[in-house]
């Protein structure tokens, strides 16, 4: 499936999803969520995970003295995680650079995720023929050590219980050689260049500014306020959109075969 079928498919995916009576979050929760890297952020690279095949692995190993593109998600999520993957590697083999010059890293927000969901993610928006040839490690722990992921990089979700769902910033954070954080950037508005230069400074050990707070969020329905978070909003937008498009051209088609009969 190609980016666009997936921002599509997505968006569809929220249209149909059946709107929660009430939330489980308030409003007071969701302003808990953030990315706020503190000053010299950088991952422990001697914490261990397991990949989507079940191989045990170091994030330093996972690493493998390469700067790298980050990204947290929930691996059952039915919202935005499955499309910032998507997106994210499609970005990235539009850079331009080698694929082993990188590390495309994606970390479980859930404990409770094993390597049987990273797969399944994995199958469904990295598979093959889905995005350029990029390799992701879709990695899952137990809570603490995920939790100790997230501390280190000032990273913090919520856990919807009532519908079993995170809302969690949705950011792609780049990470120099060394596990330190070089760079925040939007998970679905970046550009293929500007992550090639993210990706090149974070492998000169550069660091850019981490001030800029990223306020995207991936939790679908805000029944606290009765709307749409901002990103079912970009997504419902964009289905919209290409709907639109695909119900035009089809029109057209039709209108053209008319009049040549």
């Amino acid at each position: 499936m190609r980016p666009p079928q997936v921002l599509l498919a997505t968006a569809l995916l929220c249209i149909a999803a059946p709107r929660p009576a009430h939330a489980a979050l308030t409003e007071a929760d969701l302003a808990e969520v953030d990315l706020a890297p503190p000053p010299g952020a950088a991952l422990p690279i001697g914490l261990a995970f397991r990949d989507e095949t079940g191989a045990s692995l170091t994030l330093g190993k996972a690493l493998a003295g390469r700067p790298a593109v980050l990204v947290f998600a929930d691996y059952t999520c039915t919202v935005a995680c499955g499309t910032t993957l998507g997106i994210a590697a499609a970005m990235l083999g539009g850079t331009g650079l080698p694929p082993d010059g990188y590390a495309f890293l994606v970390l479980g927000l859930d404990p409770r995720d094993g390597p049987a969901e990273a797969a399944a993610m994995k199958a469904a928006y990295l598979g093959p023929g889905a995005t350029p040839a990029v390799a992701a490690r879709l990695l899952t722990g137990d809570a603490s050590t995920v939790r100790q992921a997230e501390k280190a990089l000032g990273y913090r979700a919520r856990y919807d219980a009532e519908h079993d769902q995170y809302a969690h910033p949705l950011a792609l954070v780049v990470l120099a050689q060394d596990g330190r954080v070089s760079r925040i950037l939007p998970a679905l508005t970046v550009q293929p260049g500007t992550l090639r230069l993210a990706l090149v400074e974070a492998s000169a050990g550069r660091i850019g500014n981490l001030g800029d707070r990223l306020r995207l969020l991936c939790y679908g329905f805000d029944a606290a306020r009765g709307i749409y978070t901002p990103v079912v909003q970009r997504l419902l937008a964009l289905g919209s959109a290409l709907t639109i498009l695909l119900l035009g051209g089809w029109l057209l088609l039709m209108l053209r075969r008319n009049r040549r009969v």
